[in-house]
């Protein structure tokens, strides 16, 4: 890129930035919270609880002492800027209170565009990065949880970072884009652990197309140590807090990911993903969840054991988390040797579960119609992806590092816990190949060459820049 280039590429990432924060800031403080579609809680997983007790000075809690249950990155980010911003006062509404969190989520929004327009620009030309990121912003999923104390907004930027990162180790290995994939890596990870296997998978299909390509070996060596070196020393701080606050049981990010293993069994069932029984729908409408909540009340009672702790005595008291850290390490101790039963004694199930979870990972949320609904933006956008992963490839770009991106995500869901929530993070990353995928049908309908009579015989030229094959 020329010198008198790159200010202009600095002013339209601005621009790009700008636009897309203004895009989130208005569905997360006006069409949220005016329209009817969709509940409009604001936390309902618990991050903003685990925020507002960061900023109150009560450390990592959900009430009940130091918890293992969440990964760290958004609350702790969340917990700052409530020290730094936020507000405490009685009565105030959810929204009030959780403001800097939202809007935190559209700035993140807002670098997210960025990421996807140079993606785009990079695989498929200036053209085509323009109309990705005019797109972006329209897709349903990319929007859906800037208005919530959620983790899905951040998850997409880190998941589109993942792909741009990638893609540049893949294409020049080095200590700089080693690092770099390792931090996003990191990042993806501390917000939502299922991407800790990504950097060994990415890893595995790079190194084979490194050597096959002679890459030397010190190269790859010196790429490959410092990706893992980057993205290790990012997650060792909160594994050792971890294993200090269980006592040396519990090493990973957060915990549950067996108990999530488990309730995909229930969401395999026919009358969820065929769409004969509505999946969900809040509270006191859930369907799926408290069906979830009895099937893992059985297994863990089969060993003795209360998913709820001795602490809750009332009679039908229902709280969302377990009580404390050592209840969650027992919990995870006791499901992860039911998870290795079931797929050993029964692999069949376990398959059938797979299968059915990779494609209700794009389609199943609260309602059959939103399911019908959701379920079609996914599939035209995955359709148009294809076609834009086909383009790519024809043309010699280096494209599997995005597409890997997308199809990792949908398999590891697909093998633990899958509905189109946990999908929506992926679609600013799908929106880079779809949109590539729309300049191809577009190429597809040739425009009409402007045609002028030249005087005398009425033979028809081609104007100036019409291709030479084209003259009669």
């Amino acid at each position: 890129m020329g010198a008198a280039a790159r200010p202009t590429k600095r002013w339209f990432a601005l621009g790009a930035f700008l636009y897309g924060t203004l895009a989130a800031l208005l569905v997360a403080f006006v069409v949220y919270r005016r329209q009817d579609l969709l509940e409009t809680v604001v936390d309902l997983n618990g991050f903003g609880k685990l925020s507002r007790s960061l900023a109150r000075g009560d450390g990592f809690s959900l009430g009940a002492g130091p918890t293992i249950r969440r990964a760290p990155f958004y609350p702790l980010l969340g917990g700052f800027l409530l020290h730094l911003f936020g507000t405490d006062t009685p009565g105030a509404s959810a929204a009030a209170l959780y403001a800097p969190l939202i809007v935190a989520n559209c700035v993140a929004f807002g670098f997210t565009c960025v990421v996807v327009w140079r993606l785009t620009e990079r695989l498929f030309g200036a053209r085509v990065g323009l109309a990705a990121l005019v797109f972006c912003p329209l897709v349903p999923q990319c929007l859906r949880y800037v208005g919530m104390t959620e983790v899905e907004t951040f998850m997409g930027l880190w998941t589109v970072l993942l792909a741009a990162t990638g893609l540049s180790l893949a294409a020049r290995p080095g200590p700089r884009t080693a690092v770099a994939f390792g931090v996003a890596a990191a990042a993806a990870t501390l917000t939502k652990p299922v991407a800790l296997l990504y950097p060994i998978v990415f890893g595995a299909v790079a190194i084979r197309d490194w050597i096959s390509l002679g890459v030397p070996r010190r190269v790859i060596v010196q790429g490959v140590g410092c990706a893992l070196g980057s993205f290790l020393l990012l997650l060792l701080p909160w594994s050792l807090r971890n294993i200090a606050v269980t006592d040396g049981h519990f090493t990973g990010i957060s915990s549950n990911a067996p108990g999530e293993f488990l309730r995909g069994y229930v969401n395999a069932q026919p009358k969820y993903y065929l769409l004969r029984q509505d999946f969900g729908g809040g509270a006191p409408g859930e369907k799926w969840d408290p069906e979830a909540n009895v099937f893992e009340d059985q297994v863990l009672a089969a060993h003795g054991f209360d998913r709820l702790g001795p602490e809750y005595a009332p009679p039908g008291a229902m709280p969302r988390f377990p009580v404390s850290a050592l209840h969650e390490v027992e919990k995870d101790r006791i499901e992860s040797a039911e998870v290795r039963s079931r797929v050993l004694k029964d692999p069949a199930s376990f398959l059938h579960k797979f299968a059915v979870q990779f494609f209700t990972f794009w389609y199943i949320v609260e309602t059959r119609r939103r399911s019908v609904l959701v379920g079609l933006v996914a599939l035209a956008m995955l359709v148009l992806a294809g076609i834009g992963t086909v383009r790519a490839q024809r043309t010699g770009q280096l494209v599997w590092p995005v597409f890997a991106v997308i199809l990792y995500f949908n398999v590891i869901y697909a093998a633990v816990l899958a509905f189109a929530r946990y999908s929506m993070p992926l679609f600013p990353t799908i929106v880079v190949l779809a949109a590539g995928g729309l300049a191809s049908l577009v190429e597809r309908f040739p425009r009409k060459q402007p045609v002028s009579t030249a005087s005398g015989g009425g033979v028809q030229v081609p104007a100036a820049g019409a291709p030479e094959q084209a003259r009669t």
